[in-house]
């Protein structure tokens, strides 16, 4: 019976899992269910004045839009048996009760259902004498359509079982629709945390089926939109990047390529990061035609490794930030702090936008973000301790296990595993300093009955805790470029991919490199020793240095339709070095009589080659 479910859980009842069976909990009180049996039994009788000594009706003047209907209960009505009223009232739409918002007071704020101590929350003891009515669902799709719902917001009417129907059956298309124009929104509002989780909640629910395909192409077609969209904005006339021919131009200090990269990022308008990226690096002649381009983008991943203080590398290889208090001891000013991470994303940010342009090929960065970074990012961290654990073995390294992702720890005495009297709760981060995962953690010792709350702990540190104002100001930075499609539609490998590639350059991908390249006749020969020096010769193991060397990037797209490469003959003998053109995957090579002075001249110009200058 409609509003049956709503009745029963203002009682205590509760719903199941698969939303298709009452539950009463066995610690519940049946005081209000007893109440309520006796109140409806006396309700049953007729009403009559107060003089009769029978109950007063309760009158309640319902206001929707500009409607004012009065609507007459016994005086001992609850809050359910209001909204019974207002489904069966014609003149207020006959809302069914899962779709109503009652609100009351000023500002208007939600009338709480939930029964009060020993009893039922009845509108006398509310007092309740007037209500606004909304229409749960109307207000939706209005807010929908205008583009103003947040997705927090979304993801609280999508649990409602009432909505959730209507949501995902006749109204799915028009819902995702919706849904993913907000992706496309530069409001700052939904680059906060909790947005991004309550959005990855609501595109699990839309878009369960969706491939990584229509996935990663949605995001593309926004970082595409983002990249044309109209960018002329007022008040950038301080701008200390030069804004000339409708160009973002930046210029690259290969000795400080961090510093110098984000303080000129940080000093430009988030529209005008979308702008064509032309790079320049400092005293060098080259001009950018997309090789200077995938050249900076892969020297900033690397040189965040190196940024002391504010980065560091895991045993894995990957970037993270540096816990809270080693990057505040390095940077007190929390502005600049903070800054100094935006300016990281916006980066990143533009990585993914830069490569929504023609001729759209991947922007790699030079070292791959930590997973459990991204995930912050993402506003979707890690919280049980399998997980956490899992995400440690993720950046460790296989000659140097940590210890804390093992699950020995968990299942054998401190004794042992050597470390009886050796930990205590408190972390120990870099340069020295201790924190107290509890008060006083360091005076503490972890024994074998609160090893496991110890680990639960110190991971969340390490994973979650000290690296959240970096997330936060390094997501904003992202959204300010590219907005949150990347973050929320794709998982932390998949969104590290997106932004590094892979590291290694695999035998699968040697064969896509050679079948993507044209080959002129003059130098078939040099060519297929070319090859054959990477798939089983001595470049083997160097496949990464001589792509950096061809392409301005050492980093494998994951996606690579959109490779190609080529190879040219040039002048010159066995002495000749060969000669990379970055900015069309290029490799001239000379009339080389035999292999092996090909490999040594390649080696030779790769050593020689790290500035574009002597490529």
């Amino acid at each position: 019976e409609p509003g049956a479910i709503d009745g029963f859980q203002a009682l205590g009842w509760t719903l199941s899992t698969n939303g298709d069976t009452l539950e009463l909990p066995a610690i519940a009180s049946l005081v209000p269910l007893r109440t309520v049996l006796d109140r409806t039994a006396r309700s049953s009788q007729p009403m009559v004045s107060n003089t009769g000594g029978d109950a007063v009706p309760w009158v309640v003047t319902v206001l929707r839009g500009p409607l004012r209907v009065k609507l007459e209960l016994p005086g001992s009505a609850t809050l359910a048996s209001l909204k019974a009223a207002v489904e069966q009232s014609g003149p207020l739409g006959r809302i069914p009760r899962g779709r109503q918002q009652l609100l009351a007071g000023y500002p208007p704020r939600p009338v709480p259902e939930r029964p009060t101590e020993g009893g039922l929350t009845t509108l006398a003891n509310l007092g309740l004498r007037s209500v606004m009515l909304q229409d749960i669902w109307e207000e939706t799709v209005s807010s929908l359509r205008a583009g103003t719902l947040k997705f927090c917001q979304l993801s609280e009417v999508l649990a409602r079982p009432a909505i959730r129907s209507l949501a995902f059956q006749d109204n799915h298309g028009f819902v995702l629709e919706r849904a993913r124009a907000l992706l496309r929104t530069r409001a700052a509002a939904y680059a906060a945390r909790d947005e991004m989780r309550a959005a990855r909640r609501c595109f699990c629910s839309l878009w369960p089926q969706a491939t990584y395909t229509e996935r990663i192409g949605f995001c593309n077609e926004v970082a595409a939109c983002w990249a044309s969209d109209d960018n002329s904005e007022e008040g950038d006339s301080d701008d200390e990047v030069s804004l000339d021919f409708e160009q973002l131009l930046l210029e690259v200090d290969r000795q400080q390529v961090f510093v110098s990269v984000v303080d000129q990022i940080n000093a430009v308008s988030p529209a005008k990061l979308c702008l064509p990226l032309e790079v320049t690096f400092r005293n060098e002649a080259a001009e950018d035609a997309g090789g200077l381009r995938r050249e900076f983008f892969n020297e900033f991943g690397r040189a965040m490794g190196l940024a002391e203080g504010l980065w560091r590398q895991t045993p894995g290889g990957g970037l993270a930030p540096a816990p809270h208090m080693t990057a505040s001891s390095r940077i007190p000013d929390d502005s600049q702090r903070k800054a100094a991470y935006q300016g990281c994303g916006r980066i990143f940010g533009m990585a993914l936008c830069q490569a929504a342009r023609p001729p759209k090929q991947p922007l790699l960065l030079g070292l791959p973000l930590a997973r459990f970074f991204i995930r912050a990012v993402q506003g979707d961290t890690a919280e049980a301790i399998q997980d956490l654990q899992e995400e440690l073995r993720a950046e460790q390294h296989s000659s140097s296990p940590d210890f804390r992702a093992s699950s020995a720890f968990q299942t054998r005495s401190l004794r042992e595993l050597g470390l009886e009297g050796q930990l205590t709760f408190s972390h120990a981060c870099p340069g020295g300093q201790c924190v107290d995962l509890v008060p006083g953690g360091r005076d503490i010792e972890v024994t074998d009955e609160t090893k496991e709350e110890w680990l639960r702990l110190t991971l969340r540190y390490e994973l979650v805790e000290s690296i959240e104002e970096a997330a936060a100001s390094f997501r904003m930075g992202v959204h300010e470029v590219v907005g949150g499609a990347h973050l929320v539609l794709l998982t932390a490998s998949e969104l590290g991919e997106a932004w590094s590639g892979r590291g290694v350059v695999s035998d699968d991908d040697l064969r896509t490199w050679r079948s993507r390249a044209v080959i002129s006749p003059a130098v078939r020969q040099q060519a297929e020793w070319f090859f054959e020096l990477l798939s089983v010769g001595e470049l083997r193991s160097a496949r990464g240095r001589v792509l950096k060397f061809v392409t301005g990037s050492d980093r494998w797209p994951v996606d690579s339709s959109g490779f190609n490469f080529l190879i040219e003959p040039m002048d010159g003998g066995d002495e000749t070095l060969p000669c990379a053109m970055t900015c069309g995957n290029m490799l001239q090579l000379p009339r080389y009589s035999r292999q092996q002075p090909l490999c040594d001249r390649l080696k030779q110009a790769m050593d020689w080659g790290l500035e574009f200058a002597l490529a």
